[in-house]
């Protein structure tokens, strides 16, 4: 008895790990007093380990003035589908010149990626500040930009460039076996 089987190779290649870039040129946060006072931007320059992104993130408070941050962030891809991606952060950092150094950041994002290797996405969160006899936090929502590999639905990234969002790309080759 002869039974042939074809199998259509995928181009299934994917990596573990890469570098990527996050900005927030645009966030606000919900605070009282002047809209210069209120603006949240920050770049986050990291490595991504299949869902989970480590960074560091420099940024700022305000246009007015130098209340300048860093922080190490980590940020996990909790959920993909499709071109749609749900993530969840935590960060601890240090705030420059200010009564409050301590920094914790928790925040949630829902992103899209829009082409081979940029996002854009919307986030929501809290910064809590703590120093030696004053303690507050701050909500903040924003608009970022992501550069880096996509993921794939299993929050793998993807290494190929011959990819396309939500389509797979099959091999002429295919392999005739016969048992």
């Amino acid at each position: 008895m002869v039974f042939a089987q074809t199998n259509n190779q995928e181009d299934s290649s994917t990596s573990f790990s890469a570098y990527y870039v996050r900005m927030n040129p645009i966030g606000i946060a919900a605070d009282v007093g002047k809209f210069s006072t209120k603006i949240v931007q920050n770049v986050e320059i990291g490595k991504s380990f299949g869902p989970l992104d480590l960074g560091l993130t420099y940024g700022r408070f305000a246009i007015s003035d130098s209340t300048n941050f860093v922080q190490f962030r980590s940020t996990f891809d909790a959920s993909q589908l499709g071109i749609f991606s749900s993530e969840f952060a935590i960060g601890v950092g240090k705030v420059f010149k200010s009564t409050t150094p301590l920094m914790f950041e928790v925040s949630t994002t829902l992103m899209a990626q829009v082409s081979k290797n940029i996002g854009i996405g919307a986030i929501i969160g809290t910064y809590d500040f703590i120093g030696e006899n004053v303690q507050f936090n701050k909500s903040f929502y924003g608009l970022f930009l992501r550069y880096g590999l996509l993921r794939t639905e299993g929050g793998l990234l993807q290494g190929r460039i011959g990819k396309r969002l939500g389509k797979r790309t099959t091999s002429k080759k295919m392999k005739a076996r016969r048992i």
